[in-house]
């Protein structure tokens, strides 16, 4: 029986790609685990899923928390209420007392009323593995009565104290640095998305690390015909706030200093002047990762911002596999290497390299953007069968504290039905 554990309903993208490789392995029944912050006191059982409610303590501390803002973030949040001010969903732009709060939350208020839960997994003979989805999961329960239970899994999208608002300052990065420390201790395995994150899991205290890149292929994806005339994607969330706006400033800065046409094919944010040598050709958001590829797939070169130190970002993977030529900042060039990756540190640097690259012919410059596909998918393909042979090795593990009487329970159900 895999077990997943989720703070939150939906399941991150890389926790439903390893859920996926357990499917192709084995038959064993998938039952998630989740808590909904928007509902803390409900609780709901269902053939497959198990919604719990917050603890007495995560209830109590999270409204208290709520109080722990910077005057901005009050302000707005007071105004979002009274409906004078849109409510956005910004990713980064938070006062300290507002990002210490977030981190406290974690911390202290995540956790959920797990006793009727543990009191069921220990009366089903089925062996029993544990996903735990991200950081955000990892105070939802005691981990030490897991591990009584079974094996764990962390799969991390990311290192906590690296992500932006917790690594922007020293108390609150300390703060995520220990709450992971103190957790990839009980784990059997964890998941990161670089090899450099392996490394510093393993200089952590984890036992076992590896790590599978963000790439997440769609198999029926095929590059488009690029562009005839030289063409740049630049990837940039709008939920960035001003990050990504101050990037687009130095971006948009170096294509004016070059002496020729441009298309430029933007994602996210909507600039408020473009210079005058770009053609532009603007997207909000593309629902469909194949849309989204193929879009990006026409494009001679990509160029890849980064936002926070950790991990390697999907970006630079995702304008690697649609078969561009990859131009990353100093954050976005972390992690894992391409054949055909420069840097820039400036909007005169990226100038600079971007009127090189177009020096060379357009035929030049698809081929350099193949072997980024084929090297990134490679790795890709060579990491998930290390994944799937971790997997194996852990099921077997798991199933040999069986003893001959044992009967897989058909609905977990029937077992809570008998503990009303």
């Amino acid at each position: 029986m895999l077990i997943i554990i989720r703070n939150e309903e939906k399941l991150s993208l890389k926790t439903n790609f390893v859920t996926q490789l357990f499917r192709l392995i084995s038959n064993n029944k998938v039952i998630y685990v989740f808590r909904k912050d928007s509902e803390k006191f409900g609780e709901k059982w269902l053939h497959d899923q198990v919604k719990l409610a917050s603890s007495v303590r995560g209830v109590f501390l999270s409204f208290l928390l709520m109080m722990l803002k910077s005057p901005k973030d009050f302000r707005n949040g007071l105004m979002v209420r009274l409906s004078l001010l849109k409510r956005k969903h910004t990713l980064i732009e938070k006062g300290f007392f507002s990002i210490l709060s977030n981190t406290l939350y974690l911390f202290f208020g995540s956790s959920v009323r797990a006793n009727r839960l543990i009191r069921v997994l220990n009366q089903l003979c089925s062996p029993k593995i544990f996903l735990i989805d991200e950081f955000l999961s990892l105070n939802c329960f005691d981990l030490k009565k897991l591990k009584l239970l079974g094996p764990i899994i962390y799969v991390s999208q990311d290192l906590a104290y690296k992500r932006f608002g917790f690594g922007d300052n020293f108390i609150t990065r300390k703060l995520m640095f220990k709450l992971e420390q103190d957790a990839v201790v009980h784990f059997d395995l964890v998941v990161a998305c670089s090899e450099m994150e392996k490394l510093k899991y393993l200089e952590m205290g984890a036992r076992h690390v590896i790590f599978y890149p963000n790439i997440y292929p769609t198999r029926e994806f095929e590059p488009c015909d690029k562009a005839e005339i030289p063409r740049i994607c630049i990837v940039l969330r709008e939920h960035w706030g001003s990050r990504g706006e101050q990037s687009l400033e130095i971006i948009f800065n170096a294509l004016a200093c070059l002496d020729r046409q441009i298309s430029v094919c933007l994602l996210g944010i909507k600039p408020s002047k473009v210079p005058k040598n770009i053609v532009l050709e603007h997207y909000e958001f593309l629902q469909s990762k194949l849309d989204y590829l193929e879009v990006l797939s026409k494009s001679w070169i990509g160029i890849n911002v980064g936002i926070h130190m950790a991990g390697t970002n999907e970006r630079k993977y995702d304008y690697a596999e649609a078969g561009t030529v990859v131009l990353s900042d100093i954050l976005g060039a972390r992690g894992d290497l391409l054949p055909y990756e420069y840097t820039y540190v400036d909007s005169h640097d990226l100038a600079a390299k971007i009127g090189q690259l177009l020096e060379f012919s357009r035929t030049s410059l698809i081929e350099m953007g193949e072997k980024n596909r084929k090297h990134v998918l490679s790795m890709a393909e060579k990491e998930r069968l290390k994944l799937l042979d971790n997997i194996g090795e852990i099921l077997k593990r798991s199933n040999l504290v069986l003893d001959s009487k044992h009967v897989l329970e058909d609905s977990m159900l029937d077992k809570v039905s008998k503990t009303k």
